[in-house]
Formats: C-alpha cells, sequence, structure tokens
C-alpha cells in the first residue's frame, strides 16, 4: 500500500460542499423572503371589521387587514410569515402570487 490517505484535503472538501450547500439554502431563503415581501405590498389593505385573521386568531382592531386574491384577510405581518414558506392563501390555498 504505497499510497497515502490525506485526511487534511478530505475534511477541506467535505467542508467546502457544506458551504456551496448552505450558501443555496440561504439564499433560497432570502429570495423566498423578498418574493413575499413584494407579494404583501402589492396586496391592497383593507378595513377587517370585527372579524379576525385566520393565521393568529386575533382581531385585526383599528388597523387594516391585508386582502389576498381570493378575498381572504390577514395580518400583514401574518400573512408576511406565511408567505415566506408558502405561496397559497392559508384558508383556500388559492395562489397568492406568481413571484413566491
Amino acid at each position: 500500500m504505497d499510497e497515502m490517505f490525506d485526511l487534511d484535503s478530505a475534511l477541506t472538501v467535505a467542508e467546502e460542499d457544506s458551504m456551496v450547500e448552505w450558501n443555496k439554502y440561504n439564499l433560497e431563503a432570502q429570495f423566498r423572503m423578498a418574493a413575499a415581501r413584494l407579494a404583501v405590498e402589492e396586496m391592497p389593505t383593507t378595513a377587517a371589521g370585527g372579524r379576525e385573521c385566520a393565521v393568529c386568531i386575533e382581531g385585526f382592531g383599528s388597523g387594516g387587514a391585508k386582502q389576498v386574491r381570493c378575498g381572504h384577510v390577514f395580518h400583514e405581518s401574518c400573512i408576511f410569515e406565511w408567505l415566506s414558506i408558502n405561496n397559497s392563501c392559508p384558508l383556500c390555498r388559492c395562489n397568492v402570487s406568481d413571484t413566491t
């Protein structure tokens, strides 16, 4: 057995592969957050009067709510959090935006 195994080189390659995967995941997460932010900004703000947000189950109070294409309304922060993971209405699952 004349060949030697270089442990340092093997570990360096594994670390580089890990960093590539992390960077890819991080970029995808940043894209999802930016797309969610854009989708929420484009949603009309409406008076929710007496209803409650289906995401957090809390009333809207005097503040407005963001209205999704299907007509459902949510707190801005709630629909933003939801859209950073999903591209659908939390209630009826209709497509919210072509960008998320």
